[in-house]
């Protein structure tokens, strides 16, 4: 999560004065190091966080769904958007092959815009797509 982009996503909500500067300072000259080995005494250099949250913070899983809170406006009628901590699944629908397909492809470039917006990366390795189809007569 970019920092600039967070912080302003949580002025449009209204969060502002004290409350905004003191989330602001949340971010603010954070740095993190790693430590190389659970028995080592061996850390990585200190690095300056300009991104993100930090790992197993409190705030963090708010941050993150306000942060994505308005990926569900970019998409059209024909999308079911389900959101649940950090996974998203959207459901697409058409009445035909076609269609269906047509509205996947805009589905897709609509939610990889938002998230080059938005500097998020898509995890290419999870996308799963499948097509359902309702039952025909054997007859």
């Amino acid at each position: 999560m970019n920092h600039k982009i967070l912080m302003s996503k949580l002025q449009f909500y209204g969060i502002t004065g004290k409350a905004r500067s003191w989330l602001a300072s949340y971010f603010i000259n954070r740095y993190q190091r790693v430590q190389l080995s659970d028995e080592s005494t061996n850390f990585s250099t200190w690095e300056k966080i300009t991104d993100g949250v930090p790992q197993g913070s409190i705030l963090g899983p708010l941050l993150f769904l306000i942060y994505v809170n308005d990926l569900p406006k970019i998409l059209d009628d024909y999308t079911i958007p389900l959101l649940f901590a950090d996974d998203t699944s959207i459901i697409v629908k058409g009445s035909n092959t076609r269609d269906f397909q047509v509205n996947t492809d805009s589905t897709f470039i609509h939610v990889n815009k938002w998230f080059k917006t938005n500097l998020l990366m898509i995890n290419t390795n999870k996308p799963i797509i499948f097509n359902l189809k309702p039952r025909t007569n054997p007859q």
